[in-house]
């Protein structure tokens, strides 16, 4: 019989993505057996072992540094830049040896449920560090009861330097992530047959998996969640809605990469646009050589792009790109109807830029700094429209061309030169 594993990697700030991923797997109607975590994923894994994802949405979605830490210690505002919080965690270890954990065991306090999490058919696992005896040390439901189990967990979570380490029996423990961030072995050793591992991809050290015969799916973060260090309910409720996206996009529920667009969306819009698309781009440059051709699409994305046909994931890469370079919101599950809408809408809004004469002012420097994408997507979009391209600038500006012509296809999915 099959026993599902949860592994949850430490990554501070960032573990809100996990009750992201927590929440899918519950909508997807995934058992799960065993849950490990590190650090703050020894944190969240207490709130799966107690099938409690209200009172995890509950804390990440009202998170900031009052939560966590003492407002006289960490005096800083939600909106500080992040060079200023790191100094602000310098200040506080060289005077005081790091940050105290007592705000921590008030949310353990709050949210620790002990008849539920007991109860559980769920095993629960954990790592710390014994910083006194220089070794790890692995505890499990078993290992725990009713007095030892906040201060276990909250030594997993006391990551060194930030926090002080936490003292049990008079011994200092740190945070796990100093013997292993991701506890896959620990979720195989507690007789998991099946992985899935979420991996916030944050400092610390991560062991080989053992037994390579365990099946095991990888869910991380393919959006920037914000520094581990910065606790804000904001970047919060974001990372909650990547994390279920990225485990509904890994199960196949939902499609794309880094945006998220409803199942079969992408497929529809690639069958409705792509030969319009590439005839469009065919003749657009059918007065060119293939010498000068090669060279505009030498880019592993696009290399080919007039002999063959576009690949379905680089036309997908393509209209990501033009989400990025809007602006888009990279949380939101889109329609890809809306979202075509979105761009077009985005694209009138743009000002127009006489990008030759603005090109010939700039010397040595780094031009997507200087020039607004959207602004040269727009120089583009004006240029199909004319039938008249620039190729010397084209090649500078390879991805907003294409971009600027998905949108023009969009708009007139039907005209031909």
């Amino acid at each position: 019989m099959t026993k599902l594993g949860l592994v949850l990697s430490g990554g501070g700030a960032k573990g809100a993505y996990e009750v992201g991923v927590y929440k899918a797997l519950k909508k997807l109607h995934k058992k799960i057996n065993v849950v490990t975590g590190t650090s703050i994923g020894a944190i969240n894994a207490m709130f799966v072992t107690q099938n409690d994802l209200k009172g995890a949405l509950k804390l990440w979605k009202n998170i900031s540094f009052k939560t966590i830490y003492d407002e006289e210690a960490f005096q800083l505002l939600e909106d500080e830049k992040l060079s200023k919080i790191y100094m602000q965690y310098a200040k506080n270890f060289i005077n005081e040896g790091g940050l105290d954990v007592q705000k921590m065991k008030n949310i353990f306090d709050k949210y620790f449920k002990p008849n539920k999490f007991f109860k559980s058919n769920i095993n629960y696992g954990l790592i710390t560090y014994n910083f006194t005896k220089n070794k790890p040390v692995l505890k499990t439901k078993n290992d725990l009861n009713k007095t030892n189990v906040k201060d276990y967990v909250i030594a997993s979570a006391s990551c060194y330097p930030a926090f002080k380490p936490y003292l049990i029996a008079n011994e200092m423990y740190i945070d796990g992530g100093y013997y292993d961030n991701l506890p896959i072995n620990l979720a195989i050793d507690m007789g998991a047959t099946e992985i899935i591992a979420v991996d916030l991809r944050a400092i610390g050290f991560k062991k080989t998996v053992k037994d390579k015969t365990i099946p095991i799916t990888y869910i991380a973060p393919r959006n920037k969640i914000g520094s581990f260090l910065v606790f804000d309910k904001n970047q919060a409720k974001n990372s909650i809605k990547l994390g279920y996206n990225d485990t509904m996009k890994t199960f196949g529920k939902l499609d794309g990469n880094k945006f998220t667009f409803k199942k079969y969306n992408l497929i529809k819009n690639y069958n409705k646009y792509i030969d319009n698309y590439e005839y469009k781009l065919k003749k657009l440059f059918k007065q060119t050589d293939n010498k000068f051709l090669s060279k505009i699409f030498e880019t592993e994305l696009f290399k080919g792009i007039l002999n063959s046909k576009t690949s379905y994931n680089n036309f997908n890469n393509l209209i990501e790109e033009a989400g990025k370079i809007f602006n888009f919101n990279e949380s939101v599950i889109y329609n890809i109807k809306s979202y075509n809408k979105g761009l077009l809408n985005a694209l009138s809004n743009t000002e127009n830029i006489e990008l030759e004469k603005t090109l010939k002012k700039i010397k040595n420097k780094n031009l997507e700094n200087i020039i607004d994408q959207r602004q040269i997507v727009k120089y583009f979009y004006n240029q199909i429209e004319k039938n008249k391209i620039n190729y010397k600038i084209t090649i500078i500006f390879i991805k907003e061309f294409l971009v600027a012509l998905y949108i023009y296809t969009i708009k007139k999915p039907h005209l031909t030169y």
